[in-house]
């Protein structure tokens, strides 16, 4: 039986939960950034739609691959406390995204597509490797860092705040730099895309060196700056593969890739559907989104507080459902130009966007069952993995929309499209997307339930 230890130590103070969480503002506004306006970026620049989504796709897939890797890493590094397990990562991967993502959102100015096609895909791959030195170890701190149930979902809920607040910024500098601007053509759009990309490295990396040190006082702070030295020799590859085994995470990692190509297909259509379709400004586009955001934000602790009375998979995956409905009957029929009923449909799509909260929930538990049974100090090879199905699932959603785009005839170097292209994004975005939340929410329902007790939470 584990002993409730926080019990002993300070509470885990809003300061501590927001140092903390302070690096999900950069990281959301550069996942925001890389999801939503990379694609559009390099087919305005010239590249091929199927092109630029091939070389995004091999990007992330190959680097995927050292989410795991970067976990084990972390867990087995030798160092006498657990902050220097993980933060030397954690800065040398700030100051890297500073760099990458600067040149990653620099196409060069009139270049063949196979210049074009290496620019994007060498620097994408050194972008997302950035990401992962940093985040792999950040996401391990949850459970150092918390010390109950309690204390961790308190993180996860300030990660998704001041992720939320990235996204805000995502949404709003494009929109600043773009009213900057004359006139929105195409090399205007390249110079907008190109000045958010650089502001958006730099304000990144400070915060992610901010995160780090605030996370170092925390632990410090709470004496749980030291490692135990019998997790160690306790850490078995064996034990972490067993956990990968487990019925429930399979089915929890299936349902969460399904739903992830969903929404990376639907942030890569996003911008085709809103300017073409739809005819709308990059106002009105910052409008719709920035709706969607702050239901999000706002619904996030309602999801949380369901959750102490319901099943979170059942919530979890009626939200989803009714995300799938809502999005194959509204965006097909939404009128051209007119910005209000867009916006009710980005709100009520916010609230149910919110319960992503949930699932993450539900893997943290899982992690910490996986404890119990003596997968000790195994948390990053867990959250690693984590990380590589997002990316793999990020990184086809990605490759469908190029491909999608290319076969319904959308042209590349041109903000104008036909008719029937205009029509075929919108049927893309609202039935095409919600048939991978339809087959997510199903996978999520059917997983066994956990019957694991957190000994060590508060009552």
């Amino acid at each position: 039986m584990t002993s409730d230890t926080s019990r002993t130590r300070p509470a885990l103070s809003l300061p501590n939960q927001a140092g903390y969480g302070a690096a999900a503002v950069g990281i959301g506004a550069i996942e925001f950034l890389l999801q939503v306006y990379l694609l559009e970026l390099y087919i305005v620049a010239g590249l091929n739609p199927s092109l630029a989504g091939l070389a995004i796709a091999i990007a992330v897939i190959w680097d995927a691959l050292s989410d795991p890797a970067m976990g084990v890493l972390t867990d087995r590094s030798n160092a006498r406390t657990i902050a220097r397990k993980r933060t030397p990562y954690m800065y040398v991967g700030g100051a890297a995204i500073a760099i990458s993502v600067a040149l990653l959102f620099s196409p060069p100015a009139n270049s063949a597509q196979s210049t074009l096609f290496t620019h994007l895909l060498i620097w994408y791959l050194i972008a997302n490797t950035a990401l992962t030195l940093f985040s792999v170890p950040y996401l391990t701190l949850v459970n150092d860092i918390g010390q109950s149930k309690d204390e961790r979902a308190a993180l996860f809920g300030s990660r998704l705040v001041f992720g939320s607040v990235g996204l805000l910024l995502g949404i709003g500098l494009p929109a600043y730099f773009a009213s900057r601007y004359a006139s929105s053509g195409v090399s205007e759009t390249i110079q907008t895309r190109v000045d958010t990309g650089l502001t958006l490295a730099l304000i990144a990396a400070t915060l992610c060196f901010l995160s780090t040190a605030s996370a170092t006082r925390s632990l410090n702070r709470r004496n749980l700056n030291s490692t135990d030295s019998s997790s160690k020799s306790n850490y078995s590859l064996r034990k972490v593969l067993q956990g990968i085994g487990d019925r429930r995470f399979i089915y929890l990692a299936l349902g969460f890739v399904l739903i992830a190509v969903g929404r990376s297909l639907n942030a890569s259509l996003a911008l085709p559907y809103y300017r073409n379709t739809l005819g709308f400004s990059e106002t009105q586009i910052g409008a719709a989104l920035f709706t969607l955001t702050i239901a999000i934000i706002l619904a996030a602790a309602l999801w949380v507080k369901l959750a102490r009375k319901r099943s979170k998979q059942s919530l979890f995956a009626v939200a989803v459902a009714l995300l799938a409905i809502l999005s194959t009957i509204a965006y097909p029929l939404l009128p051209r130009e007119i910005l209000w009923p867009v916006l009710i449909v980005a709100l009520i799509g916010g609230v149910l966007v919110a319960s992503v909260v949930l699932l993450e929930s539900l893997f943290s538990d899982f992690v910490e069952s996986r404890k119990t049974k003596g997968a000790s100090d195994s948390s990053g090879a867990f959250y690693g993995l984590w990380r590589m199905l997002s990316k793999v699932a990020r990184a086809l959603g990605i490759a469908c929309s190029g491909l999608l785009l290319s076969a319904i005839g959308y042209q590349e170097a041109t903000l104008t499209q036909s008719d029937s292209v205009e029509r075929a994004i919108a049927w893309l975005f609202g039935p095409g997307v919600a048939v991978f939340f339809v087959l997510g929410a199903w996978t999520i329902i059917r997983a066994p339930r956990s019957t694991h007790v957190t000994l060590n939470s508060n009552p």
